[in-house]
């Protein structure tokens, strides 16, 4: 089998990502589009603003009063980020424990002859750990039974998703289909943020965060995965109005889960890539709002120690001459 390596991974990321986007562009409106809709808002907050006026009210005291009532929201949500790092770093070491331990009582299980009904193998070190689409990671680690990522992502873009992920290999010595069921370990700890501006009409900011077990048969190119089992974690959201003015929103998330793909068949001496991803997927409408996910303070992070894996039929071995 040829010998798979991390730049040809990063390579069919890089393209099944560009794929994925031209997909996505296609229902999303172009630039002229975008143009034309902020044209009519801003004629439209033109002839509100009058109405308002002639109506008798002060939008210079309104916007004041809102200014203030949304510098009181900042400073709520960066408390709860305060506290949720506090608590972060309280549990840290709770949590790297269970999520670790788990991945070394699997691997202590597998060793032990009729623990599991089918033969059983862990995968402790990750083949690559990569966003897609790119941006550069604060910081990563890939050792066995404890790797780990932290990172910071924003965008005030109409809408996206960015995944960062834990990419497992392992290639199937087998010369017919081997059918196996998949188990992982994965844990997060960060805080969400959505901030949605005041205008005259409705302006909305939302982010998810979601855990995704996927098992690719080969590269990951931009077809389904043959299997994936998501979980959603958290989400938060922001609604700016003219009568309730600016909203900012946040959320704390820590959460140790485990995530399990059954029956999966695998095509004969086949590459197999284990993704283990946070997904962020994001909307936000035009106007200044923005969207943060902070998974780089203090102990704030996310990990994957180990895949493991159990084969359940018994196909055959190569038979070389």
């Amino acid at each position: 089998m040829k010998k798979i390596t991390k730049a040809e991974l990063k390579r069919a990321l890089t393209k099944a990502a560009a794929q994925r986007s031209a997909q996505l562009s296609a229902f999303r409106p172009n630039d002229a589009q975008r143009a034309r809709l902020q044209r009519s808002r801003l004629a439209s907050a033109k002839a509100r603003s009058a109405l308002l006026k002639g109506a008798g009210l002060d939008l210079k005291t309104l916007q004041t009063a809102q200014g203030q009532h949304s510098a009181l929201q900042q400073r709520l949500v960066e408390t709860r980020r305060r506290d949720a790092l506090r608590y972060a770093a309280r549990e840290k070491a709770r949590l790297q424990a269970g999520v670790v331990g788990q991945g070394k009582a699997w691997r202590a299980m597998g060793a032990q002859s009729g623990f599991f009904p089918h033969p059983t193998f862990t995968l402790d070190t990750p083949f690559l750990i990569w966003p897609i689409p790119f941006f550069l990671l604060s910081d990563s680690a890939a050792v066995p039974f404890g790797s780990w990522a932290k990172f910071t992502f924003s965008s005030s873009q109409p809408s996206g998703e960015q995944r960062v992920s834990f990419y497992f290999l392992w290639e199937s010595p087998f010369s017919d289909y081997a059918v196996i069921n998949a188990t992982t370990s994965f844990s997060a700890t960060g805080f969400l943020k959505a901030h949605a501006p005041w205008t005259f009409w409705d302006n909305q900011s939302y982010v998810s965060a979601v855990a995704d077990f996927a098992v690719w048969i080969g590269f990951p190119d931009g077809a389904p995965p043959a299997a994936a089992t998501p979980f959603f974690l958290d989400d938060i959201g922001a609604l700016g109005q003219l009568a309730t003015g600016p909203d900012t929103e946040g959320s704390a998330l820590s959460a140790g889960l485990t995530m399990s793909n059954t029956m999966v068949a695998i095509p004969p001496q086949s590459a197999v890539f284990f993704e283990v991803a946070l997904v962020l997927d994001y909307e936000v409408d035009h106007g200044g709002g923005y969207i943060e996910a902070d998974f780089e303070s203090g102990d704030f992070n996310i990990a994957c120690p180990v895949v493991v894996y159990s084969i359940l039929n018994r196909p055959p071995l190569p038979v070389h001459p």
